[in-house]
């Protein structure tokens, strides 16, 4: 009777261990552990068959618990033998060592280890049931998992979708739509909050060509880089976007009751942003210099049309700093500028212009003045073309109204083309100016983006060849900024032109930072005096000091030096007898029609 009841208690004990963790592993592991103690087994091993394959040979059976000794091949190889056949348990004995295996149906193979002592046949035959039933608990913990690794990668799935529609693949950072949903929320609570918060909208200046000219491999890692950069100078709780090849934009909630307390926040970390790229950026195998326009629009904010929904009041609030980044972008770059209402009018005139612009090229509405250079006596020797435009509905629009349009748009290109089509087309018909030494060359403009063409000197040249006339007679203008933007493609692209006798002039010298390091490096014919120096230099020795260096730098690298925005007899005192190649400026001539300037040369 005790001999049963022991049989009755293993059964039950081994029975309850079976099913009590979902993870297979544990509910193995459980099962074998209560197995080893009520049997007093030496070990106890499961082992599960290998999916099948093409090759019988590839059947193998892997142990969950195994022992690492010298049976352990050995007990592998009778297991697998013993899943092949027919029979349900049996006996293998090594030594002193009994060894008694079992199938676990659907699923694998258990073996008991037993020393000196082998297990009665009575208990043998009362465990083959449980194994029946952990056959049903392994399926069962299988199908778990499976259904647990389904649903883990269905979520895996649905957070990759969620991250690609609302976060930027390459920054990390929200996208414009995760920005605007955030946005909605800031304008939804801070007149509740009663703080002001603030929208920057960033452009990354000069992106385009460090992308063109390096590669989109280094762009990216700028763009990573600066990421990384703009993230150290906000709080946690701030929302940094990124909207746009080169644009950010940021979020700042909380940042004072009263505009004046936002004003002096939103400043602080605007100035620590343009802090960033006071030094180069060094990347992985170069460094690059860029800097930053910022706009910033406050908000709550009046201007805001409160009659429009959430969503409308967002978007005009992005646009607001927008506009006011366009402003900064186009005047001095590298700094910040609050919204006003009068640069919505001006973004709507700026609107406008672009629209007429088109119309001018198109209906041939633009006009070419000269403005004739002199030498120190006075006496006229080259010209520069300039751009006019007087429209018919705006009236007559500045250069500087509508030449900064034309280049963000891409217009300038095709204007420029027509610029040099003109002025090749008057040198052509008057050869007699120059053939009589009334004028040396006429100079036009090149703007950046036209310099930075891909196919810039085919293009000119192409132009140039539908002309007759010695090609010295034409000058080509470039400023300080495009030279320095990129020099070796600079160098190479003016070198080419030179080569067909067509040279260069550098204007506004002297307005940046890096132009006396590297003047020695341009191919140039010329420079051009920035006006800022030349006003009022009768009165202004830190002025005189600079011009004079500028003169003698010209001198020793053998470059005529032109001063330009010369306007009062004062000025032309002092540059009478300074060795200068020409002169140009309103105290002689202002910008001539054609029909003035043929008048003026006869």
């Amino acid at each position: 009777m005790s001999r049963t009841l022991q049989i009755i208690s293993i059964q039950h004990e081994l029975a309850m261990s079976i099913g009590l963790d979902l993870k297979l592993d544990n509910m193995l592991q459980l099962f074998l552990d209560r197995a080893k103690k009520r049997l007093s087994l030496r070990s106890a091993v499961v082992f599960k068959e290998a999916p099948r394959s093409t090759h019988d040979s590839d059947l193998l059976c892997y142990p969950y618990d195994h022992r690492l000794d010298d049976t352990s091949d050995w007990l592998s190889e009778q297991v697998y033998d013993f899943t092949q056949g027919e029979r349900t348990n049996t006996c293998r004995q090594r030594g002193d060592n009994f060894y008694y295996l079992f199938k676990i149906p659907k699923f694998g193979a258990i073996s008991f280890e037993r020393k000196f002592t082998p297990i009665d046949d009575i208990v043998l035959n009362a465990l083959l049931p449980l194994f029946e039933r952990l056959a049903v608990s392994c399926q069962a913990c299988l199908e778990h998992q499976n259904l647990v690794d389904e649903i883990s990668n269905r979520k895996a799935v649905e957070e990759q979708l969620r991250m690609q529609t609302y976060q930027d693949v390459l920054t990390g950072l929200p996208n414009r739509k995760m920005l605007n949903i955030n946005l909605q929320s800031l304008l939804t609570n801070a007149e509740d909050h009663g703080q002001y918060g603030a929208v920057f909208f960033i452009d990354l200046d000069r992106f385009k060509l460090i992308n063109d000219t390096l590669g989109h491999s280094v762009g990216d890692e700028l763009l990573i880089n600066i990421t990384s950069k703009l993230k150290n100078c906000i709080r946690r709780d701030d929302t940094l976007a990124r909207v746009g090849g080169d644009e950010f934009i940021l979020l700042l909630s909380d940042i004072g009751p009263s505009e004046q307390s936002a004003v002096a926040k939103a400043t602080k970390v605007a100035e620590k942003m343009i802090g960033i790229t006071r030094d180069s950026i060094e990347l992985a195998h170069c460094a690059v210099f860029t800097s930053f326009s910022i706009g910033i629009a406050l908000f709550p904010s009046p201007e805001l049309n409160v009659k429009k929904s959430i969503a409308e009041q967002a978007k005009q609030l992005v646009k607001h700093a927008d506009v006011a980044m366009y402003k900064i972008k186009h005047t001095s770059r590298n700094g910040y500028l609050f919204y006003r209402q009068e640069l919505q009018i001006m973004s709507a005139f700026r609107s406008e212009i672009e629209q007429r612009l088109h119309v001018a090229l198109r209906e041939d509405a633009l006009e070419l003045y000269f403005q004739p250079m002199v030498n120190v006596a006075g006496e006229v020797v080259a010209a520069e073309a300039l751009l006019r435009w007087h429209d018919a509905k705006l009236g007559w629009v500045g250069p500087q109204d509508f030449v900064p349009v034309a280049e963000e748009c891409g217009l300038i290109v095709d204007i420029g083309q027509w610029v040099l089509r003109q002025t090749c087309e008057l040198i052509t018909q008057r050869l007699d100016w120059f053939e009589q030494g009334k004028l040396r060359y006429i100079s036009i403009n090149i703007s950046p983006r036209q310099f930075s063409q891909p196919h810039f000197v085919e293009q000119l040249l192409e132009i140039i060849e539908e002309f007759s006339f010695p090609h010295s007679y034409l000058r080509l203008e470039i400023t300080e900024g495009v030279a320095m933007e990129n020099i070796t493609s600079a160098i190479s692209i003016m070198q080419a032109l030179i080569a067909h006798e067509l040279f260069f002039m550098l204007d506004d010298f002297g307005s940046g930072y890096s132009s006396l390091s590297y003047l020695h490096q341009l191919p140039l014919k010329s420079v051009k005096i920035d006006r800022s120096f030349v006003s009022n230099i009768d009165q202004s020795t830190d002025n005189q000091v600079i011009v004079e260096a500028i003169i003698y730098i010209s001198q020793h690298f053998s470059l005529e030096c032109v001063v330009e925005g010369l306007e009062t007899p004062e000025e032309y005192a002092y540059f009478h007898k300074k060795d200068v190649a020409a002169i140009q400026g309103f105290h002689f001539y202002k910008p001539l029609s054609r029909t003035d300037l043929l008048n003026t040369l006869g």
